[in-house]
């Protein structure tokens, strides 16, 4: 019985490199229809939740300042959003993802590229088969993201004009360089660097210009007195800041 299932066994195993044969050859053939429509529609609806991202932003920074500047705030993060996209469709994305040199990208500007060149001029974007426009959404969001952290450490330190033209420039120049670095092949790439997740091109991005925007612009007007002394500045809204967050 035992010498039965044992022979019954190395059959399996030896007709087991056939069964894959099929596997193997659709893998070859590439991605399915089917396959390349459910690719997109999940990029698509993990774009629009990292957009929503915006709106905790503004909670969270509306909240932890004064009355008087939530109303900026909110108009501003709107506004900035839009521009973002807009500079980042036109120049960013290109910048970013476009073949170039290992500095910054220099082709595919306004995403004016033939169905059949998109793998060539955006090479580093080639693993996946969903549409450029796709890919494009899910990424301006992150650059809208990298802003937005930009904006909550210069919160109440400059004007509406300052935050439209810094975020035309770090849509177009600051972000997309340092994303091509590691996304696009540039330098780093090629030193094996790797962000599965944006903690560096997003984050860490973010982080830095807020901290050289704080240190450029100083303390808010109003913290501390003319004698040197600190005044507390509170948030105004707790319950903003729980749902920004």
């Amino acid at each position: 019985m035992n010498r039965f299932f044992a022979n019954k066994g190395k059959r399996l195993l030896s007709a087991l490199p056939f069964l894959l044969i099929p596997g193997v050859a659709s893998a070859a053939a590439g991605p399915t229809p089917a396959a390349i429509a459910a690719d997109t529609i999940w990029t698509v609806v993990a774009a629009v939740l990292v957009m929503f991202m915006q709106a905790g932003f503004a909670f969270l920074e509306a909240g932890l300042t004064r009355a008087k500047s939530a109303g900026h705030i909110a108009v501003k993060n709107i506004v900035i959003f839009s521009i973002a996209s807009l500079v980042f469709w036109a120049v960013g994305f290109a910048v970013c993802f476009g073949t170039g040199n290992a500095i910054f990208g220099t082709s595919g500007w306004g995403l004016a590229v033939s169905d059949k060149d998109i793998n060539t001029v955006f090479s580093s974007l080639s693993f996946s088969d969903i549409p450029l426009a796709a890919k494009y959404l899910f990424e301006v969001v992150f650059c809208a993201v990298s802003l937005a952290i930009v904006w909550g450490g210069m919160a109440e330190r400059t004007k509406f004009i300052v935050y439209l033209v810094f975020g035309v420039v770090f849509s177009a120049a600051i972000y997309p360089v340092v994303g091509h670095w590691i996304w696009g092949g540039g330098w780093l790439s090629t030193l094996g660097m790797q962000d599965f997740a944006g903690s560096t091109v997003v984050h860490l991005q973010g982080a830095s210009a807020a901290l050289a925007g704080a240190i450029l612009l100083g303390p808010r007007i109003g913290k501390y007195t003319k004698d040197g002394k600190s005044n507390a500045i509170v948030g105004h809204n707790i319950p903003f800041v729980v749902l920004g967050t």
